[in-house]
């Protein structure tokens, strides 16, 4: 498992190479583009990805 202070707001990424729901909702709550992740906006990023 990765460590949060692994992760990186840059570049920006998509579900599709996203290996975890920790690590996507990392992104979710601290990247700017982070709620891309989230297309119907029920606090639950990449359903169709690795969540």
């Amino acid at each position: 498992m990765r460590l949060a202070q692994n992760y990186s707001c840059t570049p920006a990424r998509t579900c599709k190479v996203i290996a975890t729901c920790e690590e996507a909702r990392w992104y979710l709550q601290n990247c700017p583009w982070g709620g891309k992740l989230d297309r119907d906006k029920d606090g639950h990023p990449c359903e169709s990805g690795p969540c």
